[in-house]
């Protein structure tokens, strides 16, 4: 059993009272948290103690995914300060990028690279990773446990030869920054009608929408999505969970 809970749903920057890209992932084992955009950790902290969680995931180190990361090592700071975590917590992101550096904070955080070779096990928690086409190197996600299967895209473009790696997932969470219209206008970024087209092509179950636009209708955009995949399709909610 896994539990997804949406903690930010935004691209590029938050909506009033929001926040960016930021997931909790919850087993009866784990809880991770998948990036850390901007906001996210007003949201993680109503459902978590700092000390509970085990590791961050992030995707690639644009700031709508990644602003909150110093706010988290202050708070592994203070929850190994008062003496309720004894151990850093493990950061995982790839090392293409300068900002790999700041990963590790002292004694409260350690930066662990990842590339789409690595295999992670976290007891049980089984996460791979793949390369997407997007303007920074972004690593998608897929964590399995117990016989469930969870995708994140992260960032990409339509360009991304994703299918197979997101293959029968339970769950497929999709960045969907564009309108089905407005193909073509960020080539890094996928429209509600390719999204869509990989959840259908990779036979995925369910498809989560979220990376969301601020200029349209974002009601709109599952349907849209719904025309060329059969399976059920999920706008992301700031808060809201969804079980595999």
């Amino acid at each position: 059993m896994m539990k997804l809970t949406v903690l930010g749903r935004w691209g590029a920057y938050p909506a009033p009272g929001e926040a960016t890209s930021g997931y909790l992932l919850e087993t009866d084992r784990h809880k991770v948290l998948v990036d850390c955009g901007s906001g996210v950790l007003a949201n993680l902290f109503k459902l978590i103690r700092q000390e509970e969680l085990d590791a961050l995931f992030l995707s690639h180190y644009h700031y709508d995914h990644s602003a909150d990361l110093g706010c988290l090592q202050y708070a592994m700071k203070i929850a190994m300060g008062f003496k309720r975590r004894s151990q850093p917590l493990p950061i995982y992101g790839n090392n293409r990028s300068s900002r790999y550096s700041e990963l590790s904070y002292r004694e409260y955080t350690v930066g662990k690279e990842i590339h789409p070779d690595t295999i992670v096990d976290l007891s049980g928690l089984k996460v791979t990773f793949y390369q997407t086409v997007h303007e920074e190197y972004n690593l998608a996600m897929r964590f399995e446990y117990e016989g469930k299967v969870l995708v994140y895209t992260g960032d990409l473009g339509p360009a991304t030869q994703i299918a197979e790696f997101c293959k029968g997932a339970d769950l497929l969470i999709c960045e969907t920054s564009l309108f089905e219209h407005e193909e073509g206008l960020f080539p890094g970024h996928m429209t509600t009608k390719q999204a869509g087209e990989l959840a259908e092509k990779a036979g995925v179950k369910e498809l989560l929408l979220t990376h969301f636009p601020h200029i349209g209708e974002i009601q709109k955009m599952p349907s849209e999505a719904a025309k060329y995949f059969q399976g059920q399709v999920w706008p992301a909610e700031i808060n809201k969970s969804y079980g595999l």
